[in-house]
């Protein structure tokens, strides 16, 4: 039992040693951010709470999501709102409506996680380590590309990355049945009910579901160009003496309510949640080819 309590207290440690005062917040969608803040307090307690006794027993998971983020040339707080937004933090969750496949803490379905050597039932068989090591594999094509908030979330949200602002349209990309579907399955990413979902709406939602970090939903400049569009199942290892400059580790500043949006970039460490309550899983729908 004292063995327990010394691994949580030097778990919850190792995040507050991370956490930072931002020093320059970008703010070009603030009113999309405030709407995204309040709509997702409940999920955004819950993910924090998982989050926390995850750390508890998995103290080693926060240092090696900042070296995978650090080889993949993004920010680890960027991968960390996707991963809340998605799992909550369940490395064992599933996607519970009909047909779908979606498990982990990336939410990866069948057809994905087959192309990547493995299964949707194993990865939810898996511990957080083993599925970091899965989901740095993933995003491994996208290298160099990962630029944004925004960036992150698309590739794992539709296997390819567009450019663009935040007004950049992400599904339905045409009248096709099957991006008709994409945009169904996703509907609750439409923030305005406009039909659409945009690369500032995908952003605004892993932000406001993870609240790591600084918010930076698309990137203003990209080096390298964009390569074209590269499918979901594609598990190609980084090009031999690849160019890319992985990202230098960085602390992971941790925002806990809409006010951090609405008012002063104030960061302040997250209230403790009650030790005896469990958050349910909830995973939402990732685009199914």
């Amino acid at each position: 039992m004292r063995r327990l309590v010394l691994t949580a207290a030097a778990a919850l440690a190792l995040v507050m040693a991370l956490v930072e005062q931002a020093s320059a917040v970008q703010r070009p969608a603030t009113s999309q951010l405030a709407r995204s803040t309040a709509r997702t307090e409940a999920r955004a307690r819950g993910a924090r709470s998982n989050f926390e006794r995850l750390l508890n027993q998995y103290p080693e998971f926060l240092p090696e999501l900042q070296r995978v983020a650090a080889r993949l040339g993004t920010r680890a707080e960027w991968l960390l709102n996707i991963i809340a937004s998605e799992s909550s933090f369940i490395p064992s969750a599933r996607n519970p409506l009909p047909g779908q496949t979606a498990s982990g803490l990336l939410q990866i379905i069948e057809e994905t996680a087959q192309g990547l050597g493995t299964t949707a039932a194993a990865i939810r068989q898996m511990n957080p380590i083993e599925q970091l090591r899965l989901i740095e594999r993933f995003f491994s094509p996208f290298r160099g590309q990962l630029n944004s908030q925004g960036d992150v979330y698309l590739a794992a949200f539709r296997g390819f990355i567009i450019d663009g602002g935040p007004e950049t349209v992400v599904a339905p990309l045409n009248t096709s049945a099957k991006e008709r579907r994409a945009y169904a399955l996703n509907r609750g990413l439409d923030f305005d009910g406009d039909g659409r979902i945009t690369k500032g709406e995908l952003a605004a939602i892993a932000y406001g579901v993870g609240r790591f970090g600084e918010v930076r939903l698309v990137a203003q400049t990209r080096t390298p160009p964009l390569r074209s569009q590269q499918q979901r199942t594609t598990v190609d290892k980084p090009a031999e003496n690849s160019q890319v400059e992985p990202s230098p580790s960085r602390a992971i500043s941790l925002y806990v309510s809409a006010s951090a949006i609405s008012k002063a970039a104030a960061v302040t460490p997250p209230p403790e949640p009650p030790q005896s309550r469990v958050s349910a899983a909830k995973t939402r729908s990732i685009y199914v080819p």
